[in-house]
């Protein structure tokens, strides 16, 4: 982000440079909307200060020294909301003659060219980040003293749980049937086949567990699909150590 903030700003410069302001630089002190006295065919390069962009009244980035800010509105396209905080230095451009330049020559129509791609990326960047952090899970951390019950067999699955510190067992009617270790997932096999909890688990030590929605899992997943390498790895080796287990209780059954 940064790398591309650079880039826009001197791509900027090599355009504005060659342009005649409209106006004198002028100062907006705290507002609201840095572009409700300016005409609708201006765009304002930002001297000093800082300005936030706000959309459907969130906050999306700030523009600093060097920006370039409304393109898209004198251009009947939609755009947020400019404000400040402080007061900010503004220098006017008009729409037309940033066109006109950008077209006078092949060396200025690429530079323009630029420009915009080096704009749409900025945004296409800002993005990854804003849905990377709208898929991170709400996750809460639990604690659980030795003989407490994590999961309850029979209950309805709603949530993925993480062992971050202790050990746990696994226990089926009564019975052991498992052992859960630091870093491993569990309460996710219910969640994948909605069906309620077919064993407790239950803390053998004080245990420190994190806990995330089955939402949120299930949209983790469709994000992170590799993690799905690592569940279904510890889910064989249950199963495994559960057809062990069952052989030997066969085979105890056998000789008696």
């Amino acid at each position: 982000m940064s790398e591309l903030a650079a880039k826009l700003r001197s791509l900027t410069e090599l355009l504005c440079t060659q342009v005649a302001p409209a106006d004198e630089p002028f100062t907006v002190a705290a507002s609201t909307d840095i572009f409700e006295d300016i005409p609708p065919t201006r765009a304002l390069l930002v001297i000093a200060g800082q300005i936030d962009y706000y959309l459907h009244n969130k906050l999306i980035m700030h523009f600093e020294e060097g920006d370039l800010l409304g393109l898209p509105r004198s251009l009947n396209l939609p755009q947020g909301q400019f404000s400040c905080k402080a007061p900010v230095t503004l220098l006017a451009y008009e729409r037309d003659a940033l066109v006109a330049q950008a077209n006078s020559d092949l060396k200025s129509q690429r530079n323009w060219a630029y420009l915009l791609l080096s704009t749409i990326s900025y945004y296409e960047q800002a993005l990854t980040q804003e849905l990377r952090s709208e898929f991170q899970p709400s996750a809460g951390f639990l604690h659980f003293r030795a003989g407490e019950t994590i999961i309850n067999q029979g209950d309805v699955a709603d949530r993925v749980y993480t062992l971050l510190e202790g050990a746990a067992d696994a226990v089926c009617d009564g019975v052991k049937v498992g052992d859960i270790h630091a870093n491993e997932i569990f309460g996710a096999l219910a969640v994948f086949t909605r069906q309620p909890r077919i064993a407790s688990v239950i803390a053998n030590s004080d245990c420190t567990v994190l806990a995330v929605r089955k939402e949120e899992f299930i949209t983790l997943i469709e994000h992170q699909p590799q993690i799905c390498l690592g569940l279904i790895e510890e889910m064989a080796a249950k199963i495994n150590q559960l057809n062990n287990q069952l052989l030997q209780v066969k085979s105890a059954a056998a000789t008696k």
